[in-house]
């Protein structure tokens, strides 16, 4: 059996970034570029790096944390309450409760006017080895199929917050 070595970190930038240039210049700036299955680190990074110059998403940050955010959202509508009256603990602080986490962030600090780190204080997450972090250090079949028509419709360049905010409404 033929087993590959992985591309050193400086390798895969390189891969990336001729690839992310390769695509915009071929298909132009409204190629919607969909990462997926990158490790938790690179995944963050390359949403970072990326969205300020290609249409990038990344359904496990993005599209889960609007699928959840909808369902919190529409069960506090029921009950007369809003984010901001709750804390949040996630068990998991991989790409997807990372993601949640961040979303109901940045709907909190939209619904109350206060700063994002503000927001952030009332959302916790227990990693992997049991640590307590806050935000403040630290689904998919549903809303890319939506987003990703909305965004061609739209004829939007990036993927900004507010387009995941109002995937809810």
């Amino acid at each position: 059996m033929w087993v590959q070595k992985r591309a050193t970190v400086r390798e895969f930038a390189e891969l990336m970034n001729e690839f992310m240039s390769a695509v915009k210049q071929n298909y132009g700036e409204k190629v919607l570029i969909q990462f997926e299955d990158f490790a938790n680190h690179n995944a963050f990074d390359l949403l970072a790096k990326y969205s300020p110059t290609h249409l990038v998403f990344k359904d496990d940050i993005q599209g889960t944390a609007s699928v959840v955010l909808a369902g919190l959202i529409s069960a506090l509508k029921l009950v007369g309450e809003s984010l901001a009256d709750h804390r949040f603990l996630f068990l998991g602080a991989g790409e997807a409760g990372t993601g949640i986490a961040e979303l109901i962030a940045l709907e909190i600090s939209k619904q109350t006017r206060a700063p994002l780190e503000e927001a952030r204080k009332k959302i916790w997450l227990v990693d992997s080895k049991g640590w307590i972090v806050s935000l403040s250090q630290s689904n998919n079949a549903y809303i890319f199929p939506g987003l990703g028509l909305g965004l061609i419709i739209s004829g939007a360049i990036r993927v900004h917050d507010d387009m995941l905010l109002a995937a809810y409404m």
